[in-house]
């Protein structure tokens, strides 16, 4: 089923630049630990700094990526604070992404669930918990069987409406763009609970909360190709492609960059710069 395959882009949420994801960190860390509902012993500025580093740089700097994991995840054996487990979740999630082999790229997926899942018996409305677990379900989809997949989709579709309630700017408006990823690509019903209404509400808000988010752009332009918005397809496909990307996320971000590069191409337009992959 294609909604298998596409599911693979859906979930990472990285800013095009570090400096824009900086400026989400010490936003929150400046917030009081009680506007978010948990404790930050472990999340002090220095170890978030640490974390969001490793996170930024996970593809060019594996060693960096692994060396955070071992040191954060010594320093939460045994803490009881729901967002600690949840960062660990995070760092594994990333860690499995780098994995080709696809039975060790599962069992690694596997434990980000386990580690988010730790952090949601501590707080069952940790945004980062449910948001890093439903991001490792779908990963975990993309290698099963169609009959197993299926079985993830509701409960990852609970989570992330979850995640949006609780906070609906998490990772760039993250659950947004996922649930209109989701919706888009899952077939209706009988089949199954996909919905191009949907589909539009949660990319329209994504882009509303963030409009400089490539990804975001790069899903709704695809819908609104799927959707008859030729024009609108193009407006926001061509953004993607005039965006200038990171060396550090042009690995993931190649994949967005090729989602726009073909509604261009459908939509008729001959001049549109390259970009980098």
């Amino acid at each position: 089923m294609r909604v298998l395959i596409t599911l693979t882009s859906v979930w990472t949420a990285k800013s095009v630049s570090f400096c824009t994801r900086w400026g989400i960190v010490i936003a929150s860390l400046a917030m009081p630990s009680f506007a978010l509902g948990t404790s930050f012993t472990l999340l002090t500025p220095e170890n978030t700094q640490k974390i969001e580093l490793a996170v930024w740089k996970y593809a060019t700097d594996t060693p960096l990526l692994l060396e955070t994991i071992d040191w954060f995840g010594n320093l939460a054996r045994g803490a009881q604070e729901s967002a600690a487990w949840a960062e660990l979740s995070r760092l594994k999630f990333m860690q499995a992404q780098l994995e080709e082999d696809k039975k060790r790229r599962v069992g690694l997926f596997v434990d980000a669930v386990g580690i988010a899942d730790q952090a949601l018996k501590l707080n069952d409305s940790d945004v980062r918990g449910l948001f890093w677990k439903s991001a490792a379900m779908g990963k975990i989809a993309e290698d099963s069987s169609i009959v197993n997949a299926m079985r993830m989709l509701r409960p990852m579709q609970n989570m992330l409406l979850k995640v949006i309630e609780l906070d609906e700017y998490y990772e760039n408006a993250g659950a947004h763009r996922a649930l209109g990823r989701m919706y888009h690509k899952l077939p209706g019903f009988p089949i199954s609970f996909g919905s191009n209404e949907k589909a539009l509400m949660h990319l329209k808000r994504a882009h509303e909360l963030f409009p400089q988010d490539v990804i975001t752009r790069a899903f709704y332009a695809e819908l609104l190709y799927d959707t008859g918005d030729k024009a609108g397809a193009r407006r926001h496909a061509e953004f993607v492609l005039i965006t200038p990307i990171a060396d550090e996320d042009a690995r993931e971000f190649a994949e967005y960059v090729g989602i726009a590069r073909q509604v261009v191409k459908k939509t008729g337009v001959i001049e549109a710069r390259l970009g980098s992959n």
